[in-house]
């Protein structure tokens, strides 16, 4: 909870006004009530904590609101059809148990921990003063569905997580003897040697008849059950698109405009670096004790000893502060003119004061030229947008009308694409994949037209986050098996591929049997054709012939023993175990142990955090059967609350 606010900053006031805060919520809570004590009906109810059906509904609502951030086409109904409400659910009692155990154990978090928390929310602090800001800390919480008071229920139950959680951490320091374990594990090698048998030595196949190469064609069968060689269906369709871009290259900028947005932007510093002063200032009664005191000043007495002598107020010293936050107009437009070590005597709006800068930053402004790209593109892509939404507005207005594509694409001035048969992948009819083509429909246009019937158009969609199209599926092509003719060539090949990776693995197992039966491995090479390699490997690395799948075999091998497998199509291979060459703790570099154990530490710790979670919903006896569907139906706003999970 805590972290997605310290992600998402803004705004100002005081440490006082944070003390004030949090004496509030606790008064508002006494006994620390926890982040789970509600009202009414509890959709769990885990141990002395309550999930209330409010507090998921608001759970819920905020995770769906962060998905809609990344997506705006989620849904509540998708968001609960994709199980993302059961994941709230869970993730709320994981919380419920370990602030019911925190409670048991009689934790409890301290006002000042609190304050502290508050303190450290980038979101809750002006980004000039960097100060928390009440006003500021309200305009988040609404922003993310929270009041006041369920986020200061949050702090607490946080900070009880994770005073128990620091708990649980002591026991997860690693016995060294484990870290050299994984070290001698990691840097144990193997020195094997392996007869490769690949395509490069197979026999010449001939030619397949018609009659074997049509039976393979029908009856070779693929992943999904359907015959490997099956035409995809097809679909055209006619379609429509709004994008940005278009839109964009027929906009005109006024450079007048640019002007206008380039001085409000730096009057309003929003490009650039302000100037700031750093200055000490001595209020006096006239104009002659001002300028006697900006005399003394100049000259490099201290302020405080100025205004001893003449027997003035305390100095006012002001660090850093832009022009328009010094009160005084005149004061401010004197010492903005003014540069470090300077001295005057300045008459203000309210009366003579001294004064002397002792920091000075000048303003940094980039020019117009320098902006004038970026203007040029926000102003384009403003103006751009504006017009696409015009030409929307104009073509649903014909389409509301019942007229078909053609009409409102003609009648609003909008471009109709028309595009022959193509599959969910963007092959066309040829089998012909074209990229540019993909990239412009297949990843979002074409599954939608596969979902739709023929000869309707679809309601507008987004698309591309800036885009939007409609479609119509004018012809349905269905998938069938190809004829022979069709993929005679592809068939071919498969069958080929097929006939020399049998022929391969029949001398591979040749090869075994004669290793195993004490030939020399060189000997049997010269016989079923090849070539050996040696490589001395550690776990997880490969080199020529031993791919992953050998090594991990080859450290579960006794030496002297054979295996044999396929390491990639048309490639086998045989190989024995020469020797295994341990690791030497001795030798091993400290840092690399560091790593491991601080590796180790980290697992065991996730570790124990998944037991602690599953141990405590057991102690507790929370199953399905816990929830409230009814309750849990409803805050998740299903409109039929029966609707089983």
């Amino acid at each position: 909870m805590l972290s997605n606010f310290r992600a998402f900053a803004q705004s100002p006031i005081a440490l006082i006004i944070i003390v004030l805060l949090v004496l509030s919520f606790a008064i508002a809570m006494p006994g620390a009530g926890g982040i789970f004590t509600g009202s009414g009906d509890a959709v769990v109810v885990v141990g002395p904590e309550r999930i209330s059906q409010r507090e998921m509904a608001v759970a819920f609502n905020r995770e769906v609101s962060r998905l809609q951030e990344q997506n705006p086409e989620v849904t509540r109904e998708m968001a609960r059809e994709e199980g993302i409400a059961y994941q709230v659910l869970q993730q709320q009692i994981t919380m419920a148990t370990m602030a019911a155990r925190a409670h048991d154990l009689g934790l409890a978090i301290s006002d000042v921990a609190i304050v502290s928390e508050v303190a450290d929310v980038p979101a809750f602090r002006n980004p000039v003063t960097d100060r928390f800001d009440r006003d500021t800390m309200a305009a988040a919480l609404q922003r993310s569905g929270m009041t006041e008071d369920q986020f200061a229920r949050d702090i607490e139950g946080d900070l009880l997580r994770s005073q128990l959680m620091a708990t649980l951490a002591g026991f997860t320091d690693v016995p060294d003897q484990i870290a050299a374990t994984r070290y001698l594990v990691a840097e144990e090698q193997r020195r094997m040697t392996g007869l490769v048998i690949d395509a490069s030595t197979a026999d010449e196949i001939e030619d397949p008849t018609e009659e074997v190469l049509r039976a393979f064609v029908e009856e070779t069968p693929g992943a999904n059950g359907e015959p490997l060689f099956t035409r995809p269906e097809y679909r055209a369709i006619s379609l429509v698109r709004f994008q940005l871009d278009d839109f964009i290259r027929d906009v005109e900028v006024d450079e007048a405009t640019l002007r206008e947005v380039y001085d409000y932007e730096i009057a309003t510093s929003q490009i650039g670096t302000p100037a700031f002063r750093s200055f000490t200032q001595l209020t006096v009664s006239d104009q002659a004790i001002a300028e006697d005191a900006a005399s003394r000043l100049a000259s490099g007495e201290a302020p405080a000893a100025v205004a001893a002598e003449l027997g003035l107020d305390t100095p006012l010293v002001q660090t850093d502060v832009q022009q328009f936050e010094i009160p005084d107009e005149d004061l401010g437009e004197t010492v903005f003119s003014m540069t470090t070590g300077e001295a005057r005597a300045v008459a203000g709006r309210f009366g003579w004061s001294a004064v002397i800068v002792t920091a000075a930053v000048d303003a940094s402004q980039p020019t117009f030229e320098d902006e004038r790209p970026r203007l040029q593109a926000d102003a384009a892509r403003a103006q751009a947008t504006d017009d696409m939404y015009d030409a929307i507005a104009s073509f649903e207005t014909v389409r509301a009308t019942g007229a078909p594509l053609e009409i409102a694409a003609e009648e609003s001035g909008t471009p109709l694409e028309i595009f022959q048969p193509l599959a969910v992948n963007s092959i066309d009819e040829n089998l012909q994949f074209d990229g540019d083509r993909y990239q412009a429909l297949a990843p979002e246009i074409l599954p939608a037209a596969f979902d739709q019937i023929e000869g309707f158009a679809t309601n507008l969609e987004s698309y591309n986050e800036t885009d939007f199209y409609t479609l119509r599926v004018d012809e349905i092509i269905p998938s069938r098996p190809f004829e022979l003719d069709e993929v005679r060539e592809q068939a071919e090949s498969r069958w080929r591929s097929i006939q020399v990776d049998t022929q391969l693995q029949a001398r591979a197992e040749d090869a075994l049997a004669q290793l195993e039966a004490g030939s020399d491995m060189e000997v049997v090479n010269l016989m079923v054709g090849g070539r050996t390699e040696t490589s001395t490997l550690k776990r997880g690395q490969t080199a020529g012939g031993f791919d992953r799948n050998a090594v991990a075999l080859a450290f579960t091998t006794e030496p002297g023993n054979y295996e044999m497998l396929q390491v990639g199509e048309g490639r086998y291979l045989v190989f024995t175990v020469d020797e295994i060459i341990p690791a030497n703790l001795d030798t091993a570099p400290d840092a690399d142990l560091a790593g491991i154990e601080t590796s180790l530490t980290t697992e065991l710790g996730n570790d124990v955090v998944a037991a602690t979670r599953e141990y405590l919903i057991r102690d507790y006896g929370i199953t399905d059967e816990s929830v409230d569907g009814r309750l849990y139906s409803l805050a998740i706003g299903e409109t039929d609350p029966s609707t089983p999970q």
